[in-house]
């Protein structure tokens, strides 16, 4: 029985893979649970899997009877370190992932990584604390997984190139002379995936896809140049890897999370997500308009850039993304708070995690300053 640790367990992912084990009948056991603020399900989840300790990051927790517990993120640091597991499946979202990320590598533990801000902000840093403890580190984001899956069947010197599929979001269609009237509930409002509010958003402004592709060239070595985009409103293709013979491959299956957390967690399981019934299939692709969403080419400039400017992108888009759903700014606004915070010099290598907490930092000052 292969030991889990689940941080992040009362989101999208979390409960996605907590409904999986629930009811797939597989080879896990849930050894540990972290959530944001939510103590009762926090803890009513942990009674279900007969969990050993659970942490509570954004505040304190009181002791529960025949439960180790932790608060805040020195806590769930702690408790990584007090448990015998396998792998972590991290599912915070945004910046303070990453200190999670880096903990349970730090323990050695293998990661099944649903925060992709772990790899945008830490870059080549991450890999090298997985490395220095003999960890792996697997992508748990449909795009990214698929292309794990594809990459495995390929010789890596045979791929020319990595597609990463994009549904276009909630605005895909809608004329750059409305975007000022956007409100925070049709940003929210994704077409094929459900997902938590701020991917949503990223989601809406291709924010998420301009991560996914910085992520993409991290977790696989593949440069600006050999890493493509695609808008599939259909979200039926989850990526394809393009190889020098002409050929291109692809990963297809309906819109359903629990393939690739579960594929992560565990190798073998079987009926995870309802086939793919190709009578009724209807596929479409088109190209991405960068004029009308310029924060997904920016991933592509930031990757040529290098230094942190992937650091400083994230950080300035939580900033934005925090004022638009406050409704504090509008939509355009949110992608030229961005895109501002980027014009400024981000040279610096990142080599430590105090050095990511003070880039993220001025990052965040810049950004607030042009809201």
């Amino acid at each position: 029985m292969k030991r889990v640790i689940i941080l992040g367990c009362t989101g999208s992912i979390g409960s996605t893979a907590l409904e999986a084990i629930r009811t797939k009948h597989l080879d896990l056991t849930v050894v540990g649970l972290s959530a944001n603020s939510n103590a009762p399900q926090l803890v009513a989840l942990a009674r279900e899997f007969s969990s050993e300790a659970i942490c509570l990051t954004g505040m304190a927790i009181e002791s529960v009877s025949g439960l180790r517990t932790y608060s805040n993120f020195t806590g769930l640091e702690q408790m990584l370190h007090s448990l015998d597991a396998d792998i972590v499946l991290n599912a915070i979202s945004g910046f303070d992932g990453l200190r999670a990320s880096l903990a349970a590598l730090s323990c050695g533990f293998d990661l099944a990584l649903a925060n992709k801000e772990s790899v945008v902000c830490a870059g080549s840093y991450l890999f090298e604390v997985a490395k220095e403890h003999n960890a792996s580190i697997i992508p748990v984001d449909s795009e990214h997984s698929a292309l794990a899956e594809l990459l495995k069947g390929h010789d890596r010197r045979q791929v020319q190139s990595l597609i990463i599929t994009a549904s276009g979001g909630p605005f895909r269609t809608l004329d750059a002379s409305r975007f000022a009237g956007i409100t925070v509930e049709q940003a929210l409002a994704h077409p094929t995936w459900n997902m938590g509010k701020k991917i949503s958003i990223d989601s809406a402004t291709l924010a998420n896809k301009a991560l996914e592709v910085i992520e993409a060239s991290h977790l696989f070595g593949f440069d600006a140049d050999h890493i493509e985009v695609v808008i599939h409103p259909q979200s039926i293709v989850h990526s394809m890897i393009r190889t020098f013979d002409g050929a291109v491959y692809a990963q297809l299956g309906n819109p359903d999370m629990t393939l690739p957390i579960i594929n992560a967690l565990c190798e073998g399981a079987t009926s995870l997500v309802r086939p793919l019934d190709f009578t009724s299939l209807s596929l479409s692709f088109e190209q991405p308009d960068f004029k009308r969403f310029p924060l997904l080419g920016l991933a592509f400039e930031i990757l040529r850039r290098k230094g942190s400017s992937a650091l400083a992108f994230n950080a300035a888009d939580e900033v934005a993304v925090h004022a638009f759903m406050q409704q504090r700014i509008s939509y355009p606004k949110l992608i030229e708070v961005v895109l501002r915070t980027l014009d400024q010099r981000w040279d610096e290598e990142v080599s430590s995690f105090s050095q990511i907490l003070a880039l993220d930092a001025k990052a965040r000052q810049i950004a607030s300053s042009l809201l």
